[in-house]
């Protein structure tokens, strides 16, 4: 089975970000406007997606082909945060499991 390391990652950021979400000041607007600029002014693409907080949030990671990444938080009203970003982001790809 393959498991994309960045799942690790989300996880993790969570984690620490989530913990300091609310001292940091972020960025928020509805998914949509917040998916258009991330697409249009850093050529970002959702890498990966899941739920936190039993299901209340929806976490993305998008990516650039230049190594940009970003990390959006997402509530049930369709309000999306951006909870981390940063440069130099590599996709690594790691196999669970036994070797067949």
């Amino acid at each position: 089975m393959k498991l994309k390391f960045h799942t690790f990652i989300i996880a993790t950021a969570v984690l620490w970000f989530g913990l300091q979400a609310a001292s940091a000041q972020q960025f928020c607007a509805p998914h949509g406007s917040a998916v258009s600029q991330l697409e249009k002014q850093f050529e970002e693409q959702v890498a990966g997606r899941g739920l936190a907080e039993n299901g209340k949030r929806m976490l993305e990671l998008f990516v650039s082909d230049e190594g940009s990444w970003t990390l959006l938080a997402s509530d049930a009203r369709g309000r999306s945060c951006v909870v981390a970003s940063g440069e130099n982001w590599h996709g690594i790809e790691q196999l669970i499991g036994e070797p067949t």
